[in-house]
């Protein structure tokens, strides 16, 4: 068996010019598959995180003189959640989909690498056991799902590490909206962050500004760098500005952005949520961003996107439609709500500086102004 580290280095470079979804072979042989499911099966978890359809977990390998120590070191186990009346994650169409479509026109160099195994109905067991005990500590109750034997996912472990700061984000939509108001002066991502923050405020929660996503791709690196201020607070001056480099360097957040706008140029959510372009954009601004941060300032800074799931669009178009048909006749992209929810969009501030009005607070630091 190779090592996962190995393995992760060969699906972290990119495709060979020209290869196109059918020429794309799996990434590890059968053989390879069923080893990998025998030594989970001997293994030990630990868990980790959870989403609504997924559970993450830890893995330790048994003490076996064959297994090398350290074997899934920089690796995680990602397991669907049974729900009751909810379809489980086919990761089988989860797998291929990456393979096939998200890293062929993201380019694979870009995404967090993952293998699809398969887990025992022991593995299964020992997985609801952690997660329960896990849920019960955090007081978590009433929850009915429960993970299954069958089909589960490596993942390359993107978190901190004694080499490297980590930092995940969701960069969202990285332009606007094309059937957003021509007067708006909230992106889309803005628009819906005010929304969920006036519900929150409304419950008497105490909430705070959010960041916006087009700071992240503007011309001014002011602009950049403050976006990048309130992303890593606690990272160094001397980290956030490498940051900002590899943003520009790597050209991940540039692709994220043409693909949003290639597969949804007009009112495809309304015409066309079928199509196999829009479902790429949709899934596009709902990933997350992994930033690994070497401690070392010669190394390279490592960043990836995840979460790169196929959407359902049966089960997700009334929920997309709904969502913007809201935004729009209720005033959140105009920043109509009484009283106002502060969301320092990019969009606002870039305006402030066109007629010379006093820009938000969040981008004074930075800009002269």
């Amino acid at each position: 068996m190779r090592p996962l580290k190995d393995i992760w280095s060969e699906l972290s470079k990119p495709l060979p010019a020209g290869l196109g979804a059918g020429d794309i072979g799996p990434a590890i042989t059968q053989k390879e598959v069923y080893e990998l499911s025998y030594i989970l099966h001997r293994s030990e978890f630990t868990h980790l995180a959870e989403g609504r359809a997924n559970a993450v977990f830890r893995i330790k390998e048994p003490k076996d003189p064959a297994i090398p120590m350290g074997f899934f070191r920089g690796t995680l186990l990602r397991v669907p959640k049974a729900t009751p009346d909810v379809t489980p994650c086919d990761y089988e169409t989860l797998q291929d989909f990456q393979e096939k479509f998200v890293d062929v026109h993201v380019g694979r160099q870009h995404i967090v690498p993952q293998l699809l195994v398969r887990i025992s109905l022991v593995v299964a067991s020992s997985l609801n056991a952690k997660r329960d005990s896990a849920l019960r500590a955090k007081g978590v109750k009433g929850d009915q799902s429960t993970i299954q034997a069958g089909y589960a996912m490596l993942v390359e472990d993107m978190g901190p590490s004694p080499d490297y700061l980590a930092l995940e984000f969701k960069p969202k939509w990285l332009v606007q909206s094309p059937m957003a108001p021509k007067d708006a002066t909230r992106c889309r991502t803005c628009a819906r962050e005010a929304l969920r923050l006036d519900k929150l405020r409304r419950k008497g929660t105490k909430i705070s500004t959010p960041v916006c996503p087009l700071g992240l791709l503007h011309e001014n690196r002011a602009v950049v760098m403050s976006t990048i201020d309130r992303l890593a607070p606690k990272w160094s001056e001397r980290d956030r500005e490498r940051l900002a480099d590899a943003f520009r360097d790597s050209g991940v957040l540039e692709r994220l952005r043409e693909l949003q706008e290639e597969g949804d140029s007009g009112d495809a959510l309304f015409t066309k949520p079928y199509d196999a372009r829009f479902g790429l954009s949709m899934t596009l601004r709902d990933c997350s961003c992994f930033v690994r941060m070497p401690v070392d300032a010669e190394s390279p800074v490592i960043i990836k996107l995840a979460d790169v799931d196929k959407k359902n669009w049966q089960e997700k178009q009334s929920y997309w439609q709904n969502s913007h048909n809201d935004l729009v006749d209720d005033g959140w992209y105009r920043g109509e709500e009484n009283p106002p929810v502060e969301t320092a969009c990019v969009l606002r501030l870039d305006y402030c500086l066109e007629k010379g009005l006093e820009i938000p607070p969040e981008f004074r630091a930075r800009l002269k102004h």
